[in-house]
Protein backbone atom coordinates (compact mmCIF):
# COMPACT_ATOMS: atom_id res chain seq x y z
CA UNK A 1 0.00 0.00 0.00
CA UNK A 2 3.06 2.30 0.24
CA UNK A 3 2.91 4.32 -2.94
CA UNK A 4 5.62 4.47 -5.11
CA UNK A 5 6.30 6.20 -9.09
CA UNK A 6 8.85 4.02 -11.49
CA UNK A 7 10.23 2.21 -8.54
CA UNK A 8 10.95 5.34 -6.40
CA UNK A 9 9.22 5.27 -2.74
CA UNK A 10 7.41 8.62 -2.63
CA UNK A 11 8.01 10.39 0.88
CA UNK A 12 6.95 14.23 2.19
CA UNK A 13 9.75 16.24 3.80
CA UNK A 14 9.53 14.01 6.36
CA UNK A 15 10.78 11.44 4.44
CA UNK A 16 7.66 9.50 5.55
CA UNK A 17 5.37 7.58 3.11
CA UNK A 18 1.79 7.81 2.46
CA UNK A 19 1.64 5.10 5.31
CA UNK A 20 1.50 7.15 8.06
CA UNK A 21 4.37 4.89 10.41
CA UNK A 22 6.49 3.97 7.61
CA UNK A 23 9.79 6.36 6.44
CA UNK A 24 11.45 6.03 3.48
CA UNK A 25 15.25 7.33 2.87
CA UNK A 26 18.30 7.40 0.44
CA UNK A 27 18.70 5.57 -2.66
CA UNK A 28 15.09 4.27 -2.65
CA UNK A 29 13.26 7.38 -2.51
CA UNK A 30 14.74 7.97 -6.01
CA UNK A 31 16.77 11.70 -5.33
CA UNK A 32 20.45 12.38 -4.60
CA UNK A 33 21.83 8.94 -4.20
CA UNK A 34 24.59 10.14 -1.45
CA UNK A 35 25.70 8.62 1.47
CA UNK A 36 25.53 11.64 3.47
CA UNK A 37 22.20 12.48 2.02
CA UNK A 38 20.95 9.30 2.63
CA UNK A 39 22.07 9.53 6.57
CA UNK A 40 20.32 13.07 6.96
CA UNK A 41 17.34 11.89 5.81
CA UNK A 42 17.44 8.68 8.06
CA UNK A 43 18.25 11.47 10.66
CA UNK A 44 14.91 12.97 9.81
CA UNK A 45 12.97 10.05 9.59
CA UNK A 46 13.89 8.68 13.24
CA UNK A 47 13.71 12.10 14.77
CA UNK A 48 9.72 12.18 13.38
CA UNK A 49 9.37 8.72 13.97
CA UNK A 50 9.72 9.85 17.77
CA UNK A 51 7.45 12.19 17.57
CA UNK A 52 10.07 15.20 17.44
CA UNK A 53 8.98 17.19 14.17
CA UNK A 54 11.63 17.54 11.45
CA UNK A 55 12.19 18.29 7.96
CA UNK A 56 14.75 17.45 4.75
CA UNK A 57 16.36 20.27 3.20
CA UNK A 58 18.47 19.26 0.31
CA UNK A 59 19.38 23.24 -0.70
CA UNK A 60 22.44 22.45 1.33
CA UNK A 61 22.90 19.36 -0.06
CA UNK A 62 27.09 19.16 -0.87
CA UNK A 63 27.82 16.94 -3.87
CA UNK A 64 31.27 15.43 -4.12
CA UNK A 65 33.54 13.92 -6.50
CA UNK A 66 36.45 11.82 -5.04
CA UNK A 67 39.15 12.46 -7.65
CA UNK A 68 42.33 13.95 -7.68
CA UNK A 69 41.47 16.49 -8.20
CA UNK A 70 38.56 16.47 -6.12
CA UNK A 71 35.32 18.62 -7.48
CA UNK A 72 32.83 19.77 -4.93
CA UNK A 73 29.34 22.20 -5.08
CA UNK A 74 26.32 23.10 -2.95
CA UNK A 75 23.13 25.18 -3.89
CA UNK A 76 22.61 27.45 -7.22
CA UNK A 77 24.69 27.08 -10.26
CA UNK A 78 25.04 29.68 -12.83
CA UNK A 79 23.07 28.08 -14.81
CA UNK A 80 20.44 27.62 -12.94
CA UNK A 81 20.46 31.32 -11.83
CA UNK A 82 20.31 32.01 -15.40
CA UNK A 83 17.31 29.83 -16.37
CA UNK A 84 15.13 31.20 -13.01
CA UNK A 85 16.33 34.51 -14.14
CA UNK A 86 17.87 35.22 -10.79
CA UNK A 87 20.15 38.18 -10.51
CA UNK A 88 23.61 37.02 -9.19
CA UNK A 89 27.26 38.08 -8.62
CA UNK A 90 30.40 35.96 -9.03
CA UNK A 91 33.20 35.55 -6.97
CA UNK A 92 36.27 33.09 -8.78
CA UNK A 93 39.78 32.55 -6.95
CA UNK A 94 41.88 30.41 -8.11
CA UNK A 95 43.89 28.04 -6.25
CA UNK A 96 47.11 28.92 -7.78
CA UNK A 97 47.54 32.23 -5.91
CA UNK A 98 46.53 30.16 -2.84
CA UNK A 99 49.61 28.99 -0.78
CA UNK A 100 48.57 26.40 1.07
CA UNK A 101 47.41 24.74 -2.44
CA UNK A 102 50.64 25.13 -3.69
CA UNK A 103 52.21 23.40 -0.80
CA UNK A 104 49.71 20.52 -1.64
CA UNK A 105 50.86 21.09 -5.11
CA UNK A 106 47.24 21.27 -6.28
CA UNK A 107 45.37 23.56 -8.55
CA UNK A 108 41.73 24.68 -9.16
CA UNK A 109 39.28 27.66 -8.46
CA UNK A 110 36.64 28.46 -5.52
CA UNK A 111 34.00 29.85 -6.89
CA UNK A 112 30.87 31.79 -5.11
CA UNK A 113 27.67 33.04 -6.15
CA UNK A 114 25.78 35.49 -4.60
CA UNK A 115 22.47 37.21 -4.60
CA UNK A 116 23.11 40.52 -6.74
CA UNK A 117 20.80 42.71 -4.61
CA UNK A 118 21.43 41.21 -0.60
CA UNK A 119 24.96 39.30 -1.56
CA UNK A 120 23.16 36.06 0.22
CA UNK A 121 25.19 32.93 -0.93
CA UNK A 122 23.48 31.35 -3.51
CA UNK A 123 26.01 29.00 -4.80
CA UNK A 124 29.58 27.57 -3.77
CA UNK A 125 31.65 25.23 -6.24
CA UNK A 126 35.13 24.01 -6.14
CA UNK A 127 38.14 21.91 -8.30
CA UNK A 128 40.80 21.17 -6.28
CA UNK A 129 42.91 19.84 -2.80
CA UNK A 130 40.21 19.31 0.41
CA UNK A 131 37.33 20.83 -1.98
CA UNK A 132 35.07 17.89 -0.37
CA UNK A 133 36.16 18.68 3.20
CA UNK A 134 35.88 22.34 2.18
CA UNK A 135 32.04 22.15 0.90
CA UNK A 136 30.81 21.76 4.23
CA UNK A 137 31.61 25.56 4.43
CA UNK A 138 29.25 26.41 1.55
CA UNK A 139 26.53 24.26 2.62
CA UNK A 140 26.24 26.27 6.04
CA UNK A 141 26.60 29.50 4.26
CA UNK A 142 23.52 28.61 1.98
CA UNK A 143 21.80 27.20 5.21
CA UNK A 144 22.20 30.20 7.28
CA UNK A 145 20.86 32.53 4.57
CA UNK A 146 24.81 34.24 4.99
CA UNK A 147 25.95 37.13 2.69
CA UNK A 148 29.35 37.72 1.04
CA UNK A 149 29.99 40.34 3.81
CA UNK A 150 29.86 37.87 6.55
CA UNK A 151 31.89 35.51 4.41
CA UNK A 152 34.62 38.39 4.43
CA UNK A 153 33.86 39.26 7.86
CA UNK A 154 34.99 35.94 9.24
CA UNK A 155 38.79 35.64 9.87
CA UNK A 156 40.39 32.58 8.27
CA UNK A 157 43.62 30.28 9.00
CA UNK A 158 46.43 31.09 7.33
CA UNK A 159 47.62 29.05 5.36
CA UNK A 160 44.52 27.05 4.43
CA UNK A 161 43.32 26.11 1.36
CA UNK A 162 40.04 27.31 2.75
CA UNK A 163 41.15 31.23 2.77
CA UNK A 164 40.59 30.28 -0.89
CA UNK A 165 36.29 30.79 0.37
CA UNK A 166 37.04 34.18 1.61
CA UNK A 167 38.94 35.20 -1.49
CA UNK A 168 36.50 34.14 -3.94
CA UNK A 169 34.10 36.40 -1.77
CA UNK A 170 36.08 39.43 -1.69
CA UNK A 171 36.41 38.86 -5.78
CA UNK A 172 32.70 38.94 -6.07
CA UNK A 173 32.54 42.08 -4.24
CA UNK A 174 35.93 43.42 -6.30
CA UNK A 175 37.85 43.19 -3.28
CA UNK A 176 40.40 40.43 -3.63
CA UNK A 177 44.11 40.58 -1.74
CA UNK A 178 45.47 38.02 -4.08
CA UNK A 179 44.36 38.66 -7.28
CA UNK A 180 43.49 41.32 -9.41
CA UNK A 181 40.21 42.94 -9.84
CA UNK A 182 38.36 43.34 -12.71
Amino acid sequence: GICHDQGRILVNEKQQTNVEHIYGVGDCTGGCMLAHVASMQGEIAAENAMGHPAVYDGKTNPSCVYTHPEFAGVGWTEDQLKEENIGYVVGRFPLMANGKSLIMGGDGMIKILAGKEYGEILGVHMIGPRATDLIAVGALAIGTESTLEEVIGTIHAHPTVGEGVREAALAARNRAIHIPNR
